[in-house]
């Protein structure tokens, strides 16, 4: 994001990510078979071992490390099949500073109140965030990282500038968000009593997308998840998610005013 007026260069849309549609479901699924490897390890003690509440919370907050880490790394990956790709294809630019911070308000906005009117609807209790920490600061801070941090950078990257762009090199805006808000939401499951939430977190993810298409921003999706997670952590630990969660947007601000005045990597 800057306050100069930047426009996207002409560039022929071969210039662009010409990652093929099967990319998406192919890291993925790579993704998911990394995950499950490297998780054998950690299992027995995960099930066998008692641990403080302390210890579980950075427990999660590595686990996560590990897990996002392999999404990412799946992304990147399959983006450098034919060829390294330039930070600017995953979203990776400066913007627009004031539309771009307008669209991302408006649709915090809508999607916030779409989940609180979806909540009060249907009176659901469950909102699939880690109530771990809730007595225990070090636990708390710890999921605040995992949920505020780790979760929004990882999985921005993989779902919104990675797998929604590869389906956009085959589809139409609305057909690739919804591919991908299903996807998004289907793997939030985390046992029957979460099923209730996931629509809310299914339309979470297409509105990321056209957030995505419309500013072109990496920053502009991972701040706006950032604020989405840290709203839905008040309730768990309120202080160390609303500095973390400022801190996280204050970070996005200031990446972008430094990462340079590059074209746009949806199609023109």
């Amino acid at each position: 994001m800057t306050r100069g007026v930047i426009r996207d260069p002409e560039l022929p849309d071969a210039a662009r990510p010409q990652w093929p549609f099967w990319y998406a479901p192919a890291a993925l699924f790579a993704s998911f078979g990394a995950i499950l490897v490297a998780s054998i390890p950690l299992l027995p003690v995960v099930f066998t071992v008692e641990i403080s509440e302390a210890v579980a919370g950075v427990a999660l907050l590595t686990l996560l490390l590990v897990q996002d880490g392999l999404l990412v790394l799946a992304a990147v990956l399959f983006a450098s099949i034919k060829r390294p790709p330039p930070r600017w294809h995953f979203g990776i630019r400066a913007t627009r500073l004031w539309p771009t911070v307008g669209w991302a308000a408006l649709a915090f906005a809508l999607m916030l109140g779409i989940e609180l009117g979806y909540i009060e609807l249907f009176g659901v209790d469950e909102t699939n965030v880690e109530e771990l920490g809730e007595d225990n600061l070090v636990a708390g801070v710890a999921v605040a990282l995992s949920v505020i941090v780790v979760a929004p950078v990882a999985e921005e990257i993989f779902f919104r500038a990675f797998f929604y762009r590869a389906l956009r090199t085959r589809r139409r805006v609305w057909s690739a968000a919804l591919i991908d808000g299903i996807v998004f939401g289907s793997l939030h499951f985390q046992g029957l009593d979460t099923v209730i939430i996931l629509p809310v977190i299914a339309v979470f993810g297409v509105g990321q997308c056209l957030v995505y298409e419309r500013t072109g921003s990496l920053f502009a999706v991972i701040a706006i998840h950032a604020a989405f997670n840290t709203f839905a952590m008040l309730s768990v630990v309120p202080l160390p998610a609303i500095l973390i969660g400022l801190l996280v947007i204050l970070g996005c601000l200031l990446a972008s005013l430094r990462a340079g005045s590059w074209p746009s990597p949806v199609p023109a």
